[in-house]
């Protein structure tokens, strides 16, 4: 499982490397992310071993996209980094003599469902090319 954080890097990780085909390093990634390079090469192995990036080694070594941007779903993107969930249970076990405490892990899991599935539905709708192409607009209008 991967942290909440991680999602959001992953994605910023991989607009970045939408922007040049021969890819970046990781403290170039790092300085765009505003990380520790230690830190984001563990989010970028993650993203190697489900495929959506791969490394080179050597002085021209780096990251970079192994398919276009515009064939990664942000969906597939949060499955693979298999995310804990939007709303994730009590850490306490409900009393089960009290009428709510014992019928209130079978109702927030539907509504924890329900949500997971409209994130999916959501981020299912947008590509990585779709963030970078944002982030750049955003980028220069902000300036």
């Amino acid at each position: 499982m991967a942290a909440s954080g991680w999602f959001s890097m992953s994605v910023h990780a991989l607009a970045l490397l939408a922007q040049n085909r021969d890819g970046y390093s990781s403290s170039f990634i790092a300085s765009s992310v505003n990380t520790h390079a230690v830190f984001l090469r563990r989010v970028l192995k993650r993203l190697v071993e489900v495929g959506f990036i791969e490394t080179r080694e050597g002085r021209d070594g780096g990251y970079r996209l192994t398919k276009p941007p515009e064939d990664i779903r942000l969906s597939e993107v949060y499955k693979a980094l298999e995310m804990d969930r939007a709303l994730a249970p009590s850490p306490a076990t409900p009393n089960p003599m009290c009428p709510v405490g014992s019928g209130m892990p079978t109702v927030f899991d539907a509504i924890a469902l329900e949500v997971e599935q409209a994130i999916l539905e959501t981020l299912r709708r947008y590509t990585v090319a779709d963030v970078a192409e944002g982030a750049v607009s955003a980028g220069i209008l902000s300036k």
